[in-house]
């Protein structure tokens, strides 16, 4: 019998009291174990103090408790939604090698948008539900690259227009820059037992992009 049998209403809660989905004997540890099945040991999942959130990511690559803005995998449960996908924040090393890639090393861009054309991603900045310092958001809609303004109205984009944007945000602006999906409450606690099956294609698939932030895996 799966360790997780799925998620529950109080699982969604604002407050993290009373939910179980994030120990290491839960949702945690079935997503470890599916991500180690491929890497071996060198990803680990945290609980994260005082956010009903599981931060994902490289041992080596990560500092818990999160102190400093680092680049992480995460699966966030709200009110109205279950997210999940990669955070990129601004500041820090992870932030700058990230934009220093996506700008000089045609494979992060390339990533990117394959990631955008394959999975029901969206790319912007979570710190508003309007895009945040980006002011809006990208996907694809119909296979075109489509940004949206304000995360509302939509109008085709270029490929460069991704990482000229992101080039251009200020330096003090603050940014949690993610490429993630979502579902609602009510479909992921219909997933029972099944949900880490359901999270990890995605997560699994956002590993290299990931490893583009912080460094790059040896194995």
């Amino acid at each position: 019998m799966a360790s997780f049998i799925g998620f529950r209403e109080r699982d969604f809660n604002t407050a993290v009291r009373g939910t179980h989905w994030r120990h290491r004997r839960a949702l945690g540890g079935e997503l470890r174990r599916g991500l180690r099945k491929v890497f071996g040991r060198h990803y680990e999942t945290w609980g994260v103090p005082g956010s009903n959130s599981i931060h994902i990511a490289r041992r080596a690559q990560y500092q818990f408790p999160p102190r400093r803005p680092q680049a992480h995998l995460f699966v966030a449960a709200h009110p109205t939604t279950l997210q999940w996908g990669l955070m990129i924040p601004a500041g820090g090393e992870h932030w700058d090698r990230f934009r220093f890639r996506l700008n000089y090393d045609p494979a992060a861009l390339t990533t990117l948008v394959h990631l955008l054309s394959v999975y029901p991603l969206t790319l912007t900045d979570m710190s508003t539900s309007l895009g945040g310092a980006l002011g809006g958001c990208w996907r694809f809609e119909k296979e075109t690259l489509t940004w949206m303004e304000a995360c509302t109205l939509p109008s085709a984009s270029i490929l460069n227009d991704i990482p000229f944007r992101i080039s251009e945000l200020p330096g003090d602006a603050p940014v949690a820059l993610a490429l993630y999906t979502e579902t609602t409450p009510e479909q992921a606690i219909r997933w029972g037992e099944t949900a880490a099956e359901r999270l990890l294609p995605i997560l699994l698939a956002l590993i290299p992009l990931y490893e583009m932030c912080v460094g790059g895996l040896q194995m």
